[in-house]
């Protein structure tokens, strides 16, 4: 996995549910693979998709009637039709190939957006570039989660200033007046525990030490994937909610 590994293994799940056509609820579309929402995509985005991820055409003919089909309307598409699939490999390249590029865009434009919104309370100058690792990867995570960073000023503000203990506080997500328990309590692991984060910190300077420097974003991804494989609360992973749902909203 080249890049977000947190957001990736959140968005399969542990039961590959992925690897088929399903509805996450809500206002969702008919979604496949990792978050690939099809109920607001038109018919030819579907099929050059799906085959620019190495999914064979006559899978991805199958999947475009899906296209604008939302709410449900979606349910019932999928509820009507079964035979359709995914390999593994070909939904590990679709995030890769589509849908990274396509949400990390979105992420850098909200966080454009953000900044000059909010110019009073965030650094002076900062975009992606001038961002690290650890805050694209959770930045990127709740655009890729819930459709819009203005949904956590708070969250995100203490994001762009690193200030790691306001983001403790804000960082839970809710749906529908529950929690996220799974992706919160994985989402604190992996960027807000002390001796996890400090751990990676230390693995970083072994290696620098060693004349191996590794890329920040590269080692957090290879922390990530361990993580999961050492995990025992695999099969406990939430519900998915629908993207752009209005029913986000941050812990205050």
């Amino acid at each position: 996995m080249a890049k977000y590994t947190f957001t990736y293994h959140q968005e399969i799940g542990h039961q590959g549910q992925s690897l088929v056509p399903h509805f996450p609820g809500g206002r969702s579309g008919v979604t496949i693979g990792p978050g690939y929402d099809m109920g607001h995509r038109t018919p030819q985005e579907i099929y050059t998709d799906l085959t620019n991820a190495g999914i064979d055409p006559e899978t991805a003919y199958a999947l475009i009637d899906a296209a604008d089909k939302t709410g449900p309307e979606a349910a019932s598409w999928v509820a009507e039709r079964g035979g359709i699939f995914i390999t593994e490999q070909q939904q590990r390249s679709l995030f890769e190939n589509v849908l990274v590029p396509e949400y990390e865009q979105r992420t850098i434009d909200q966080i454009a957006s953000f900044v000059s919104s909010h110019a009073d309370s965030v650094p002076e100058n900062v975009d992606w570039d001038s961002l690290s690792g650890r805050q694209k990867q959770i930045l990127f995570d709740y655009v890729y989660n819930t459709g819009s960073l203005a949904r956590f000023p708070e969250l995100t503000t203490a994001v762009l200033n690193e200030d790691w203990d306001t983001v403790s506080i804000h960082y839970e997500r809710f749906s529908d007046d529950q929690p996220l328990v799974y992706r919160n309590e994985m989402f604190y692991r992996e960027f807000l525990d002390p001796e996890y984060v400090h751990k990676k910190e230390e693995e970083a300077e072994i290696g620098n030490a060693n004349n191996q420097p590794v890329a920040e974003d590269q080692l957090l991804d290879q922390q990530i994937d361990e993580l999961y494989s050492e995990d025992e609360l695999a099969e406990n992973t939430d519900d998915v909610q629908a993207k752009d749902s209005d029913e986000w909203y941050e812990h205050i």
